[in-house]
């Protein structure tokens, strides 16, 4: 349950700016010498997991090119699928200067999660098939990029072709369910029932809603327990305690699992984190479970409430929350 906006990419790992290629003193660059023709950079680690060099040192290409330097054994990436990816990405330099990485998540621990989709066009070409484990070398020119506009905030011009390294570290379809075994619980009359495995429904009982958190676990996972200030996938269903009504869900079409730090707020960013209930629940449940969630509103949103999701200040929240990966903490 968020706080706050979806993280875009130049918010969520930063380097300072003016790392860009292009140039501003007007003149030609190539008026004097050739250029090469494209070759693909060079890249210092082919394999997974150590921090890459990548330096290019001939004209860029015209449409999107890729590698894989490292083919994993893992599930194919899906079109519609939310990929988690350790990434390094540096502007193309013909003449093989080693610019500043404009987003590095080698240095900083941090896994990017983010749908196939909503980076940069050459990653939704590139990125489906792709398998889990895999690294791969992506070369984007500037309509497979940032296009027209560039990215200021992270120093890139609108002429400037990228260059991507990417360890596939995870991917998730859309309709992903925790897959841990069912846990065998007595009825409760006070606490919410839940039925069905994908997209499941929250019953309120009719009566006064807890004043403390309470958790109960649904299904058992198998996965590494969650530890606080790790990044987290989930798929999640809230319902206010007051009317049962449905206020969010991952669930929902169009939509895919969330990714979340379980955190009140963002080291790196300063960013609003998740809500206090699930940084104390969450915390220690194995990946793979389901959990079902009753939050008062001192571990919600507070006598504020958050108006603009429907919710009062006095609401009570229940969530039925599947965890579906983590992804560790950042290290700076």
């Amino acid at each position: 349950m968020r706080r706050a906006p979806t993280l875009l990419l130049a918010a969520v790992l930063l380097l300072p700016a003016a790392c860009g290629g292009g140039d501003d003193d007007g003149g030609d660059p190539n008026a004097s010498r050739s250029v090469a023709p494209f070759a693909f950079p060079t890249v210092s680690e082919t394999k997974p997991g150590a921090e890459p060099k990548i330096v290019s040192s001939t004209a860029p290409p015209d449409t999107t090119q890729s590698k894989v330097l490292f083919e994993g054994k893992g599930r194919a990436v899906g079109a519609d699928d939310v990929v988690v990816v350790r990434v390094k990405g540096q502007v193309w330099d013909p003449d093989g200067v080693d610019l500043p990485a404009f987003v590095n998540s080698f240095s900083t621990g941090q896994a990017l999660i983010r749908p196939v989709d909503s980076v940069v066009p050459a990653w939704e070409k590139v990125l489906p098939g792709v398998r889990i484990g895999s690294r791969v070398l992506i070369v984007a020119p500037p309509a497979d990029g940032f296009g027209e506009q560039g990215n200021s905030g992270v120093g890139i011009f609108p002429d400037d072709t990228l260059m991507f390294v990417l360890d596939v570290l995870d991917s998730v379809a859309p309709g992903t369910m925790a897959a841990g075994k069912p846990v065998p619980l007595a009825p409760d009359p006070a606490l919410p029932t839940v039925t069905g495995d994908k997209n499941p429904k929250i019953t309120v009982p009719p009566r006064a809603a807890p004043t403390d958190l309470v958790e109960r676990l649904l299904r058992q996972g198998s996965g590494a327990r969650i530890e606080e200030g790790e990044s987290v996938l989930a798929q999640y269903v809230g319902v206010l305690w007051r009317d049962g009504k449905v206020f969010d869900s991952s669930w929902d079409k169009g939509r895919h699992p969330f990714a979340a730090r379980i955190a009140k707020s963002d080291p790196q960013t300063g960013e609003s984190g998740v809500i206090e209930g699930w940084v104390k629940s969450l915390v220690g449940e194995r990946v793979g479970s389901r959990i079902l969630l009753v939050v008062p509103p001192k571990f919600g949103y507070g006598k504020a409430g958050n108006p603009e999701g429907g919710i009062q200040g006095t609401d009570t929240l229940v969530f039925v929350i599947d965890i579906l990966g983590a992804y560790g903490k950042a290290t700076t």
